[in-house]
């Protein structure tokens, strides 16, 4: 054996010995690794749709005015046909249709309503008719409906899922999992009641993906020769979320589109002129919209149609593709495993808390487009625009780059050249994302200490900043290197909003449109905004976007996540994004993880703290002179106590302006990537002095800045994480803003009453702080709730969701949170929420709700927002340990800690949860489980103390209150293993 030999066998030893003490001496469990895996499932060819016009010469528009009862059913709606015309759709045809069991004294009220001569239609193209078209909603459907639909004219509304839900006689669950509803009925059943669907009509199937966007598309018929092979179907609301990344509603997306918007009016629920007024209001409203969009839309010289415009994701893809550019799944046919091993690699962005409960002097960073700004920096042009992608081996390159890795060598733009690559480590105490159990209730992601036995692929921009915060080279055992090759031959150029030119063969286009943005950004703000949201849209989404899918039979699934690899049966599937392309995805976001490393880093060298960091900013410790601030666990003495060095201004100005050696954009239109917020100056702009901000934050992604002013404070920011998922308590003022982009004022009121409160200042309490607190949803899927369902809970039924208290015990007696879930219908009077009566869907009974505990506890009791506001405060930071290395617990205070992970198995998963709890409004957040690819048992065992405890009850008495046979019954008594579904509907009938 050479002296080389002995050399390296007797450092692995030592190694291995390093790895084994350390585990040894984390004072932790094994945690299970959660990874993320591609998936492959065979799918039927999809034949491409019959050409069509991008704007049908004719739209049908289309508004609902329902009950305001908890069935929220049709009352009258009204149509506008149009007809296409210079650039807009003018009105050719106006009506009302109504309900078919509509009383004649409010069928009457219609018909007085149509012969009145100031309700002339609102024709806008010759020959009119001079009255209004009045008919039944099945002679509407019949007559108007789906002959547009037939000729492939554009079915428009605002909302639309909810008014085509309304036209619906029946809606059942589609193939998919998705709503399937029936418009036209062949018969009534005069016995039973029931409905049968005309079966020579095609069904309309919704398939909503969150609460912005919905897929619609003709279902199954039976003579597919007289129908279009697709419908035409347009949600204006999700159409101005495509444009302009901002959810809207009706009279918002009016007044960022700047045409008239609706009328002022609070519907009743009742058939009146003030009614009909304020639908054919609505619909001139839309329709004004729809031809202010078509303008908007029609500057993009993109082959999309306004249809298929799903987010603004579906605008970036239009642009890639008029620029020739091939999908990358397709075009360069990387192996499975390979995408496995990205998909492995594949984390989202970084949000923490580091100093937590203590107020402390900030100054606010973030960085300029940040994924754009990774794209350049890693050179992914040229990888979209390459002939051929290749995956070689390059461990020993890989060893030696990181082996010479240094901050300083992070600012070195020629050194990010070289991170397109992934590896296979051994964690020995690395700072590396960690995806796992923190606090045994929710999975979430952190930058920790991570040791495992078990080798684990990492995108090397994350190797790299664990270099960079540990200063110790991460044990690599096999690496590759994604290397572009040549050229595509048919790049042509485009025209971003017919203003932006774009030639692929020699612009970088993340480059070119960030350039452009910052242009125009004085000239032409809705240029600048379009170029901001096609830049971010079209550098990181669309390259890991899956869509998911529930199957009523079980398909056949391959997984592939790192080493790893299997298959499984599932009704649950992933389908990828045209263009998915994994290696992209997980390089870019490991990226900016690699911009905020050497942030903190950068802050670190000037023994500098931070507050908070949140995916592409860092909010530093820091005033305009620079001193030491108190703060728990921090390594100075201020008058005897632990304290931070708060950094000045002009050291926080070094930092912003090193981080300029990396700037890929032409430095005379963007003059730097790191740059201080403009909140850190007077009235939030730039151009006026800087002002000392304060900062207070309690976990990820929950945090306020304030400035102070004497014993006064006013909140400049404040995060609507935690609480933003809530109904608002308040209606929204007049003219406050509705496009998403502002905190709530309920929000900022909420932490104005919280930060008064922790730091001993006079405060008033808001007028909502005793309602309960709701969750206003929208039935958007017939997976979820399915459970003893009410009948007045239809498709894209609007209910509100009490958050039912543990703390007070605010089930009824005899439930809890496993056998009472609890919804009431819609009532936006907040006034009446501590009296709404409301459902279990476990046991189909009604229950009221109180504030208060009552005697026999037969009430249920929900949060009131005093009481959110209570907890929010105490919400911990699982992810960190607190100063003195204990787990961070409600009361924690100060500089936290990284924690240490050991790993324990490494489990595949599929898509994460968007984490629409921040958001509210969609269902899917009710049952949202992270689907894992290992082998599930499908059979359970009663528990003995359970079966002891329905052994006293009488078999018969068993029988029939599950519903379940004999045979089921005595299994579960015996203490066999049955299906898991059968033994919690036995225990759920039983026990309730």
């Amino acid at each position: 054996m050479d002296g080389a030999t002995s050399t390296r066998r007797n450092s692995l030893v030592i190694l291995r010995k390093e790895a084994l003490t350390t585990a040894e001496e984390l004072n932790h469990e094994h945690r299970d690794i959660f990874v993320r895996a591609h998936t492959s499932v065979r799918a039927k060819n999809q034949r491409d749709p019959r050409w069509a016009r991008k704007w049908p010469t004719h739209c049908l528009i289309i508004d609902s005015e329902t009950t305001l009862d908890p069935l929220q059913s049709l009352n009258f709606g009204v149509y506008r046909r149009c007809k296409l015309v210079r650039g807009k759709y003018l009105c050719v045809a106006e009506g009302i249709f109504y309900r078919d069991d509509l009383p004649k004294r409010e069928l009457k009220l219609l018909q007085r309503y149509r012969i009145n001569p100031e309700t002339l239609p609102a024709i806008e193209y010759f020959p009119a008719p001079i009255t209004l078209g009045l008919m039944s909603r099945s002679e509407f459907v019949r007559r108007i409906f789906w002959k547009s639909v037939r000729k492939g004219e554009l079915i428009v509304g605002f909302n639309l899922p909810f008014d085509l839900s309304r036209l619906a006689v029946i809606w059942t669950e589609g193939k998919k999992g998705d709503w399937s509803l029936a418009l036209s009925s062949l018969w009534k059943n005069p016995k039973t009641g029931r409905v049968a669907p005309n079966p020579k009509r095609p069904r309309i199937v919704v398939d909503s993906q969150n609460s912005k966007m919905a897929f619609l598309r003709l279902g199954s018929i039976l003579h597919r020769n007289e129908w279009p092979k697709e419908g035409r179907f347009l949600d204006l609301r999700t159409l101005g979320w495509a444009l302009r990344n901002v959810s809207y509603n009706l009279n918002g997306a009016c007044e960022a589109f700047h045409v008239e918007g609706k009328l002022d009016h609070k519907p009743s629920g009742r058939i009146s002129d003030a009614e009909s007024e304020y639908c054919r209001g609505d619909v001139a409203a839309t329709n004004r919209l729809l031809s202010a969009m078509l303008g908007e839309f029609n500057q993009h010289p993109i082959g999309l149609r306004p249809d298929k415009a799903f987010s603004p994701a579906s605008i970036a893809k239009a642009y890639l593709a008029k620029m020739g550019i091939k999908q990358p799944k397709d075009h360069f046919r990387v192996p499975h495993k390979i995408l496995g091993i990205a998909m492995q690699g594949y984390y989202g962005g970084r949000a923490e808390c580091r100093i937590r409960k203590t107020q402390v002097p900030v100054i606010h960073t973030d960085f300029t487009s940040q994924y754009p700004t990774v794209n350049a920096l890693l050179g992914n042009w040229n990888v979209l625009t390459a002939s051929s992608v290749k995956f070689g081996p390059c461990t020993a390159k890989i060893k030696k780059l990181l082996s010479a890795v240094t901050l300083p060598k992070a600012f070195d733009k020629q050194f990010w050249s070289e991170l397109s690559f992934f590896a296979l480590v051994k964690p020995q105490r690395d700072i590396l994302p960690v995806r796992t159990m923190y606090n045994q209730k929710s999975q979430n992601i952190g930058l920790n200490y991570l040791v495992s036995a078990k080798p684990i692929w990492y995108a090397g921009p994350d190797l790299v900043a664990s270099k960079i915060l540990t200063g110790r080279m991460p044990k690599i055992l096999q690496a590759i290197r994604m290397v572009p090759d040549g050229c595509q031959s048919r790049l042509k150029s485009t025209n971003l909003a017919g203003m932006v030119e774009i030639d692929p063969h020699k612009d970088d286009f993340y480059r070119k449109v960030i350039e452009q943005r910052i242009c125009y950004q004085e000239t032409d703000k809705p240029l600048a905004n379009f170029l901001k949201v096609v830049a971010n849209s079209g550098s990181y989404g669309l390259f890991v976007q899956v869509d998911t899918e529930r199957h009523k039979k079980e398909k056949k699934v391959r997984y592939f996540s790192g080493e790893t690899k299997g298959q499984v049966r599932s009704t649950y599937a992933e389908k990828p994004g045209p263009w998915y392309f994994p290696p992209l995805a997980s390089l870019i976001t490991a990226g900016g993880r690699l911009l905020l490393a050497m942030l903190e880093k950068s802050v670190e060298e000037k023994d500098g703290s931070y507050l908070f960091c949140d995916t592409d900013s860092l909010c530093i410790v820091g005033t305009e002179k620079g001193g030491l601030v108190s703060c728990e666990g921090g390594k100075f003495q201020l008058n005897g106590k632990s304290a931070i060095k708060a950094l000045s201004l002009n050291e926080v100005q070094e930092i912003t302006a090193r981080f300029g050696k990396l700037n890929p954009y032409d430095s005379s239109l963007v003059r730097e990537i790191l740059k201080i917020e403009k909140v850190n100056f007077v009235d939030s702009d730039p151009k006026k002095p800087f002002r000392q901000l304060f900062g207070y934050s309690i976990s990820a992604k929950r945090y306020a800045l304030f400035s102070k002013s004497g014993n006064d404070i006013r909140i400049e920011k404040g995060s609507g994480h935690g609480l933003g998922y809530l109904f608002a308590p308040k209606e929204r003022k007049k003219g406050e803003k509705t496009d998403g982009e502002d905190t709530p004022e309920w929000v900022m009121e909420a932490w104005d009453f919280l930060l008064r409160k922790e730091q001993g200042l006079r405060s008033e309490a808001p007028s909502w702080l005793d309602l309960p607190a709701m969750m206003r949803m929208v039935l958007t899927t017939p997976n979820v709730l399915k459970n003893r369902r009410p009948e007045w809970l239809g498709p894209f039924s609007f209910f509100l969701f009490p958050i039912v208290s543990e703390r007070l015990g605010g089930y009824p007696s005899g439930f809890d949170k496993s056998t009472f879930l609890f919804i009431t219908p819609m009532e936006t009077d907040r006034r009446k929420w501590p009296f709404l009566t409301g459902i279990n869907l476990f046991d189909g009974q009604t229950y009221q709700i109180s504030m208060n505990l009552t005697r026999r506890q037969n009430k249920v009791v929900p949060d009131s927002f005093r009481i959110i506001l209570n907890q929010y405060l105490k919400k911990p930071e699982v992810k960190s340990l607190a100063p003195d290395g204990t787990p961070c617990v409600g009361t924690t205070q100060g500089l936290l800690r990284r924690t240490e992970i050991v790993a324990g198995q490494l489990i595949p998963v599929g898509k994460e949860t968007d984490r629409q709890w921040e958001h509210g409004g969609h269902t899917s957040m009710l049952d949202f489980k992270l689907h894992e690819y290992r082998t599930v048992i499908k059979t359970a065992t009663a528990d003995k103390s359970d079966r002891d405890r329905w052994a006293k009850i009488p078999r018969r008495e068993l029988i029939r209150k599950s519903r379940l046979s004999q045979k089921a019954v005595y299994a579960i008594l015996q203490g066999k293993p049955v299906r898991k579904q059968t033994l919690l509907t036995f225990k759920q009938s039983v026990d309730c």
